[in-house]
């Protein structure tokens, strides 16, 4: 008589073959994905060493270098030059890498539902289903860009397209806003403030700068009231740090207040702060040391120097500076301010008369009661300063921050 499996016997193969089975099905299946998580990461290493050698034979005979490039629906951008590059298997739907002198410092691409990230010598991936990478474009100080205030958009032709230079610092592809000014003065000659605008105070014209630039912010209040209403300003500036100041410029959807008063109520533009002035020099090169390295509003007083001579490099002040024009990078900065000086270095001409080019910032003069800023061409030196009286007859030139999805 032959002996078979008894019912017994053949559940406990069954389960022992089924607890098997649960046991290796996930260990199979994340060696598969792990694999394919290496083949995706090994993907996008090849096409981004494609990706650079295809811009280094580029740059041979265009002197193409560029910061960053951008893909979008497998479509790359490099520095808004579109680049005609294939590749065979995998490429990313959407991305961004980052370049410093031909070598990449960074990127994120969506690969096969993945998200890839490389930072410095480091690379993650993150399993994504639907992964996009939002592409901000990463403008470089200086940047000449067009656009439209009035209705909100990028332009190249029109009497409300205006030109503007990028003022933000060390820009990334990470930033969503770029901040912008325009490159020649909006309101051309107007005074910090007036004695109207002061109050009835036999001593308003003898520098007090406590009430801020009531005159200068007004005026361009009226030159910006038909801009887009997206541009109302939402922005705070303390000066209280200044050892004369005017306290806090507080402005909620364009409405401003300084010392109290309300003095705008459909702002959409500002002026340049000694800060951003202080960045901008200090990315150009200025030194440690310098007064534009140094500075603060308790002690920024100076001269400071936007040219470069032989013996005042970019950054640093005083009056004794001798020799030729050297480095013009911070040129633009003064653009559109004077009519026939250093248009060697790059500034370009306008209308202004010799003794009123220039144009307001924002921040007081430390240290002195009867001075505050204005931004000028004097000798090689600019940011100046002068006693607050109707005499002074300097443009407002408009600082915005928007979204760098307008622009596109």
């Amino acid at each position: 008589m032959k002996k078979g499996f008894t019912l017994i016997e053949l559940l406990a193969v069954i389960v022992i073959l089924a607890i098997i089975a649960l046991i290796a099905t996930p260990i199979i299946l994340n060696i598969i994905e792990d694999s394919k998580e290496q083949s995706v990461k090994s993907s996008a290493n090849l096409y981004v060493d494609g990706l650079v050698k295809q811009i280094a034979t580029k740059n041979l005979t265009n002197e193409f270098n560029p910061s960053s490039c951008t893909i979008t629906n497998g479509n790359v951008t490099c520095d808004g030059t579109s680049l005609t590059y294939e590749v065979n298997g995998d490429k990313p739907t959407s991305g961004s890498i980052t370049f410093n002198n031909g070598i990449v410092t960074g990127y994120t691409l969506c690969m096969s539902d993945y998200r890839i990230t490389k930072s410095g010598n480091n690379v993650t991936s993150e399993k994504e289903s639907n992964c996009i990478v939002v592409n901000n474009p990463a403008y470089t100080l200086g940047q000449l860009l067009q656009y439209d205030p009035v209705n909100n958009e990028g332009c190249s032709t029109g009497a409300t397209c205006y030109k503007w230079r990028v003022i933000t610092p060390n820009d990334t592809t990470s930033n969503s806003t770029i901040t912008l000014q325009m490159d020649h003065n909006l309101v051309n000659t107007v005074a910090w403030v007036t004695q109207a605008d002061y109050g009835d105070d036999e001593n308003w014209d003898s520098g007090n700068v406590n009430k801020g630039p009531i005159t200068a912010l007004k005026a361009l209040e009226t030159a910006t009231s038909s801009w887009d209403n997206s541009l109302k300003l939402n922005y705070t500036y303390d000066t209280s740090t200044a050892e004369y100041n005017y306290g806090t410029l507080s402005c909620t959807n364009g409405a401003c207040i300084v010392a109290g008063n309300t003095i705008t109520t459909n702002l959409k533009a500002r002026m340049i702060t000694g800060e951003e002035m202080r960045a901008i020099t200090v990315a150009a090169g200025a030194g440690e040391g310098t007064l534009a390295y140094n500075w603060t509003l308790a002690n920024g007083y100076y001269d400071y120097y936007f040219f470069s001579s032989e013996s005042c490099p970019i950054g640093t002040y005083g009056s004794s500076c001798t020799g030729g024009v050297g480095d013009t990078s911070l040129a633009w900065l003064i653009e559109n301010t004077y009519t026939d000086q250093w248009t060697e270095s790059g500034a370009t001409l306008n209308t202004y008369d010799e003794d009123n080019g220039g144009y307001w910032a924002l921040t007081p003069r430390g240290n002195f009661p009867d001075n505050i800023w204005f931004v000028e061409y004097s000798g090689q030196f600019t940011y100046y300063n002068t006693v607050v009286d109707d005499n002074n007859a300097y443009g407002v030139r408009p600082v915005i921050t928007i979204p760098k999805s307008v622009l596109n």
